[in-house]
């Protein structure tokens, strides 16, 4: 069975709703109704930055995970925290993650808007720039039309509510379904006996 470790902030950690509503168990149950033998660990706290995933992320990693979902930096971003400082430290969770032999997949969050349009630009350009330099695959957007619509998010327009999570996990599931797909030996994707 694949272990994947969802690590995140509370767009990970299902904030605002049960908890068996969080992303991390919708994208358990999307992958079990496809068949696939993986569990979905959710190593989301809400609030944290990269640089706090960065203090935990060793506790996390004794589940020996064979995937990380790497989905930090959107507190960093509404904080404006030195965008270089952000790719540093995403840095060292990605290289941390691949040490482990753990393949990485990198969520980006291009719906999200920084203090200045210069300042949004290089920090979404540093999640492009480390994907590509890592050879990691990158999810471009997180957050896929959310913030902002009140059909897809809480009171707070940004944290997704139930609807929210399930459009995450849409655009999240084809990058792991690749992911598990590509390593048949570990997977049980099996056609059903007639």
């Amino acid at each position: 069975m694949y272990t994947i470790l969802a690590f995140g902030n509370s767009l990970t950690a299902g904030f605002g709703v049960p908890e068996d509503k969080s992303f991390a168990a919708g994208l358990d149950r999307a992958l079990q109704q496809e068949g696939f033998s993986a569990r979905v660990i959710n190593g989301g706290v809400s609030g944290d930055t990269t640089f706090e995933g960065l203090r935990r992320l060793e506790r996390l990693l004794r589940y020996e995970p064979d995937l990380v979902l790497v989905e930090l930096g959107a507190n960093d971003l509404l904080m404006g925290l030195p965008a270089n400082t952000v790719r540093a430290n995403l840095e060292s969770l990605v290289d941390t993650c691949l040490d482990t032999g753990a393949k990485v997949l990198l969520a980006g969050f291009l719906s999200l808007q920084g203090m200045d349009e210069d300042y949004t630009e290089r920090f979404h350009a540093a999640y492009a720039d480390l994907a590509q330099s890592r050879n990691i695959t990158l999810v471009p957007d997180f957050l896929p039309g959310i913030p902002g619509d009140p059909r897809l998010t809480l009171p707070d327009g940004l944290h997704p509510n139930e609807a929210g999570i399930e459009q995450i996990v849409r655009t999240v599931l084809p990058y792991v379904r690749t992911f598990l797909a590509a390593s048949p030996e570990k997977s049980s994707h099996e056609t059903p006996q007639s």
